[in-house]
């Protein structure tokens, strides 16, 4: 019972810090020059068709997104991963630290479609794994873009970029089969963190995945890379749509950053730590701060908000289809 309590006081601390750091990034903008009314101008005084074009890309993108689902779970359509996809984000977007929730969620839906149990913890292990080898690659590939283009993003990035994919191939080592390094440095966490159960529950998710990922690593990769690009394009977009147009790399970085801070789920979706982190790259790079405002809102409105309402029909059509 006391673990329990000291469990949400420590969840309920971690929020109220992540609510702070919210607010404060809010505040600093202003400081920097960032109007929040002329940004909210900016984005009402959009033509509908810029929403209906936008609306397209997101859509399109979750649909590529759908074959890393499929591949992660054999005998999975593309209708039905779509349908997991958007109820589980719905329900990860309304929740702090909600991506439990969402999980639950999916779990009855796939147990109700005919698969069990093992097979959906397979499912989880190896689209949330690749999904989360993407995001650790990815700041390296944007570190080297920038220097390519003669922007130097600091030593310290270059160091942080470079170890987040030194984690991302090792993740990927482990899906393979290859998880001896992996369960190596988690054994040594667990005893640094004085924890227990960590190395046994890792090895334990890990098991039969590496079967699974040999035979479905084409899938998996290119719909992941589908899935990125769109999310680029449409990031892009929201930014041309305010007439914004900002060169190749630093729009990368963008988005890259973005993407990363999508993992710090500590607040609803990353709701507003995602945006501080990502206007604040753009800023640092020499985007006009309102600009920068104006489109990562934008942005989120399509990546984030969108999906509540969109991703809660989803759900309701599925409850209606039992």
């Amino acid at each position: 019972m006391d673990g329990t309590v000291s469990a949400r006081g420590r969840r309920t601390a971690l929020l109220l810090v992540a609510v702070g750091l919210v607010v404060w990034s809010a505040m600093h903008l202003s400081a920097l020059g960032a109007s929040w009314s002329q940004a909210w101008r900016m984005i009402a005084h959009l033509g509908w068709r810029w929403p209906l074009l936008l609306g397209a890309v997101w859509l399109l993108g979750l649909v590529v997104h759908t074959f890393v689902l499929t591949a992660s779970l054999p005998g999975l359509t593309h209708r039905r991963a779509l349908t997991l996809n958007l109820s589980g984000s719905a329900v990860s977007n309304v929740l702090p630290l909600g991506g439990v929730a969402g999980t639950a969620l999916n779990l009855g839906m796939v147990r109700g479609w005919g698969h069990t149990g093992l097979e959906f913890a397979r499912f989880v292990v190896v689209s949330k794994a690749w999904d989360l080898v993407a995001k650790l690659v990815m700041p390296l590939v944007a570190v080297a873009v920038l220097l390519l283009a003669d922007a130097d993003p600091g030593s310290l990035w270059l160091v942080c970029a470079t170890a987040s994919a030194v984690v991302g191939a090792l993740v990927v080592a482990a899906l393979l089969g290859r998880s001896l390094l992996l369960l190596r440095l988690v054994t040594l966490a667990e005893r640094l963190l004085r924890r227990r159960g960590w190395t046994a529950a890792t090895a334990a998710l890990l098991d039969g995945t590496d079967r699974l990922v040999r035979r479905r690593w084409a899938e998996l990769s290119w719909g992941m890379a589908g899935y990125w690009l769109l999310q680029g394009a449409l990031l892009w977009l929201c930014l041309e749509a305010i007439h914004v147009h900002l060169p190749f790399p630093v729009l990368l970085a963008g988005l890259v950053v973005e993407r990363l801070l999508t993992l710090a789920a500590i607040t609803p979706g990353g709701a507003g730590l995602v945006e501080a982190g990502t206007i604040a790259v753009f800023i640092a790079l020499g985007t006009d701060p309102t600009a920068a405002l104006a489109g990562v809102l934008l942005y989120r409105a399509f990546v984030f908000v969108a999906e509540i309402p969109v991703g809660g029909l989803a759900t309701a059509l599925w409850l209606l289809a039992r």
